[in-house]
C-alpha cells in the first residue's frame, strides 16, 4: 500500500448544480434503449440547481448530485467516442456502418459489424495463403488524480481536515513527476533499445508479456513504448515509487482509500474520480510476414488500417469505463440509503434524488454496454493474430 499526504490548497467550492441531465439533445438512452422526454429532463435539471445548504447532510447530498452529473457526462462521452471509433474502423474495412443514430444500441450495431468483419477477413486471408500475423499493442495509460479526489472528499465530508488528507493507493502505485530524487523506477517514452523493462511492444524478442500480450520484460531489439529502469536519483520521465519532494500531478494506478472519509462520500468521490479518469491510448499495429497473394494483400491492408485507426482507442475506452461501472453501481446502492440526508435537506432533495437515481441507473447501463462492446472489438482484433 502506498500513502500520500495531499495538501489541499485554495479548494474551489463543490459545484452545487447537478447540471443538465438531458442526454443527446433531450432524450436519455440506456442499455435497453429506453428514454424519457426532453421536458422531463429539463424539469429535473431545474429542480436540482442551487445550493442545498451548509449542513453535513447537504454537503453529502451535493456530492451525490455532482457524481450523478459527471458520471452521466462520462457515459455519454464514452458511448459517442466508441461509436465514432467503430465508424472509422468500418470505413477502413470498406464496409457501410450498419446503423445510424445515437445511443448504446446504435453503438453496439456498428461495433458488432466491425468485430464480425475483422474475424471473417482474417479467416479468408488464412484460408488460401501461408502467412504469419502478429498484433503489436501498447496498452493505454490511465491516470486517476489525487487532487480531484481530495477536493471532493473535503467538500463532501465536513469531518475531513481541509489542510491535509491521507490517501492510500491500493492495488497499484503512486506515479507522477518528481523534480527531486526518485526512489523506485523511472519510465521514459522510447522508440529504441531499452536496458530495463519494455512496456509496449518489442520489435525483436520479449522476455515476458503482460496479460494483453504486450511486452512487459526485457526486449532484445527495439522497444516501442516505455522503458522502465530502477532508479534512486533524478528521473526525467515518470517516477514510480517515492519522491524526495512534493509530487507533480500524482496519480494512483489502483484505487484510493482515504481512511478519514465516510463510506457515502467515498462512493460519490470515487465515481467522480473515475468519471474524470484520463486514459491515453497506446498503440496497435498488425505485422504480417509470408507470401500473401494479391487478394490477401488487399484484405490485409484493410484489416491493418482498421486496427491502426481504432484499436488503441477502443482499448483506452474500455480501460476508462471498466472501473466506472463498478463505482457507478456503488453510487446507485448508496443513493438508495440516503433517507437521513434527504429528510434533512427537504423536499427539494427528495425530488432530485428520485431523478438522479433513475439517471444514474441508465448511465450505468449505458457504460455496461460500452464495456461489453469494447471487449468484443478488442477480442476480434486479437483473434486475427497468432
Amino acid at each position: 500500500m502506498r500513502t500520500l499526504f495531499y495538501a489541499l490548497v485554495a479548494l474551489t467550492p463543490l459545484i452545487a448544480s447537478c447540471g443538465p441531465i438531458a442526454r443527446g439533445g433531450g432524450s436519455r438512452s440506456s442499455g435497453g434503449g429506453g428514454g424519457s422526454s426532453g421536458g422531463d429532463s429539463a424539469a429535473f435539471t431545474s429542480r436540482c440547481r442551487g445550493d442545498f445548504g451548509q449542513s453535513a447532510e447537504a454537503a453529502e447530498f451535493e456530492a451525490f448530485m455532482t457524481a450523478t452529473y459527471e458520471l452521466h457526462q462520462a457515459a455519454e462521452a464514452a458511448d459517442n467516442e466508441l461509436r465514432s471509433t467503430c465508424v472509422q474502423m468500418a470505413t477502413a474495412l470498406e464496409i457501410q456502418p450498419a446503423a445510424s443514430g445515437t445511443g448504446p444500441e446504435a453503438t453496439r450495431a456498428v461495433c458488432d459489424q466491425v468485430a464480425n468483419t475483422l474475424r471473417s477477413e482474417m479467416q479468408a486471408i488464412r484460408a488460401g495463403t501461408d502467412v504469419q500475423v502478429e498484433l503489436h499493442t501498447r496498452p493505454p495509460r490511465c491516470e486517476a488524480r489525487f487532487d480531484a479526489y481530495a477536493e471532493c472528499a473535503a467538500s463532501c465530508d465536513v469531518s475531513v481536515d481541509p489542510g491535509q488528507l491521507e490517501m492510500n493507493c491500493t492495488g497499484g502505485e503512486i506515479r507522477g513527476g518528481c523534480s527531486g530524487s526518485c526512489s523506485g523506477s523511472c519510465a521514459v517514452d522510447v522508440e529504441a533499445q531499452c536496458s530495463g523493462t519494455c512496456e509496449g511492444w518489442c520489435e525483436g524478442t520479449c522476455a515476458a508479456r503482460a496479460a494483453d500480450g504486450s511486452c512487459a520484460g526485457q526486449c532484445d531489439g527495439t522497444c516501442h513504448g516505455e522503458c522502465v529502469t530502477d532508479v534512486s536519483a533524478e528521473c526525467s520521465g515518470e517516477c514510480r515509487g517515492s519522491c524526495s519532494v512534493e509530487w507533480e500531478r500524482p496519480y494512483c494506478t489502483g484505487t484510493y482509500e482515504p481512511p478519514q472519509v465516510n463510506a457515502d462520500c467515498r462512493a460519490a468521490c470515487e465515481a467522480r474520480v473515475d468519471a474524470s479518469l484520463e486514459c491515453r491510448p497506446g498503440s496497435a499495429e498488425l505485422a504480417v510476414t509470408g507470401g500473401p497473394d494479391e487478394a490477401a494483400q488487399a484484405r490485409i491492408a484493410r484489416v491493418r488500417a482498421a486496427i491502426e485507426v481504432g484499436l488503441a482507442n477502443v482499448q483506452a475506452i474500455h480501460a476508462r469505463t471498466e472501473r466506472l461501472v463498478a463505482s457507478g453501481r456503488e453510487v446507485v446502492s448508496r443513493m438508495r440509503s440516503l433517507p437521513d440526508a434527504i429528510r434533512e435537506v427537504g423536499l427539494h432533495a427528495a425530488a432530485c434524488s428520485a431523478g438522479a437515481l433513475a439517471d444514474m441507473q441508465q448511465s450505468v447501463a449505458s457504460i455496461s454496454v460500452t464495456v461489453e462492446v469494447s471487449v468484443s472489438v478488442s477480442a476480434s482484433a486479437s483473434a486475427t493474430a497468432g
